[in-house]
């Protein structure tokens, strides 16, 4: 399995700057958003056919160490959970995990996506504002489930799964700027990669504040997430779908 990671050598070769002295940030909160797209290879749309829910919360979290350790990258641990269902009529026939599902079927159908991630990077800069580029090794775990039944009677029946479960890696940059005197700052984040016809990409944006205590600063920051989820199983893994979650979400947050 081969993905283009090669364009993060670029960024990684430029000296990066580093941190005065070692430092802690940590983060974690709630995501609140919904899903669109379709799954499979005949392209059923999770709205319209399968009732997938548009109002679904979720979880986040993070923690990043940085140092003064010349050349040795920092590290950054995060996961991601989202979990959403519906049901539907199907209007054409749908395969799916190895069933032909029948026009007609009403369906109950849920997607369970969960990720853990592992990055290492270098600040490329801190004057002013922060530029941070590297690689991140993603264990990405995604599950569809899709029971159906067939007329008043159920004479037919059964539950078609179909599931990814995968370490990826990606390219990983982030960007910050405080905004003088006021505890504010302006932040994105983007993780990325692409293989053949699959790709995946993961962004944000965030408004963030905080104040301080002594050696501690805690705050809120709040914002917007997308993940955007290409996959085809003739590529990697056993699930087809081409599926968007996005939504806001709310972090509490702290530095040390």
């Amino acid at each position: 399995m081969k993905y283009a990671v090669t364009a993060v050598l670029l960024g990684l070769m430029a000296a990066p700057a580093q941190a005065d002295f070692l430092g802690i940030y940590a983060g974690a909160g709630t995501f609140k958003g919904g899903s669109s797209g379709t799954l499979g290879q005949d392209g059923i749309d999770v709205e319209r056919d399968l009732g997938l829910s548009d109002d679904d919360s979720g979880f986040q979290g993070y923690i990043a160490f940085e140092h003064p350790v010349p050349l040795l990258p920092n590290i950054k641990v995060a996961a991601f959970s989202y979990d959403t269902d519906g049901r539907g009529e199907l209007t054409q026939e749908f395969e799916f995990g190895g069933m032909l599902i029948p026009a007609g079927s009403q369906t109950n159908t849920v997607l369970d996506y969960q990720h853990t991630d592992i990055t290492l990077y270098y600040e490329l800069w801190d004057t002013g504002f922060d530029l941070d580029l590297g690689l991140t090794a993603r264990q990405l775990d995604v599950t569809s489930e899709v029971a159906y039944n067939v007329g008043i009677m159920d004479t037919s029946s059964g539950v078609a799964t179909e599931r990814f479960d995968e370490w990826l890696p990606m390219i990983y940059g982030a960007a910050r700027v405080d905004l003088p005197l006021t505890g504010l700052y302006l932040a994105g984040e983007v993780n990325g990669t692409g293989y053949s016809g699959s790709s995946f990409i993961d962004y944000q944006v965030k408004l963030g504040w905080t104040f301080s205590l002594v050696a501690l600063e805690l705050g809120l920051e709040a914002g917007y997430r997308s993940l955007m989820l290409d996959l085809d199983e003739d590529d990697v893994g056993d699930l087809t779908t081409d599926i968007d979650i996005d939504g806001a979400f709310l972090n509490a947050v702290l530095h040390f």
